[in-house]
């Protein structure tokens, strides 16, 4: 029950990632700023995990970092995010992924 429970938190928060760059589409957000945005949903949210989710939302071709172009950031909170055509489908809900679905 309780792996359910977790399957269940994760497919939220990385839902919620991607939708909250969805609203700021087509400008990206500092990591830094999305993350507090996050800990608004849940206190317990680290930022350790989040570089986890959103590693995942990178490897999937959803989020890409543009500062990686420019050189990158010099570390996680600095790194500045952007949702792909991919993931504003999946944000938008025009398409669909069952590793995100609950």
């Amino acid at each position: 029950m309780t792996r359910d429970i977790n399957a269940v938190k994760m497919k939220q928060v990385r839902t919620t990632i991607l939708g909250n760059l969805n609203r700021m589409y087509p400008t990206p957000l500092q990591v830094r700023t999305l993350y507090r945005v996050m800990i608004a949903f849940d206190e317990n949210y680290s930022l350790s995990l989040m570089e986890k989710d959103v590693t995942y939302l990178k490897q999937k071709g959803y989020v890409e970092y543009i500062d990686e172009m420019l050189g990158g950031g010099d570390s996680f909170e600095k790194k500045v995010l952007a949702l792909t055509a991919e993931g504003k489908e999946i944000a938008d809900r025009t398409q669909t992924d069952d590793a995100l679905e609950i």
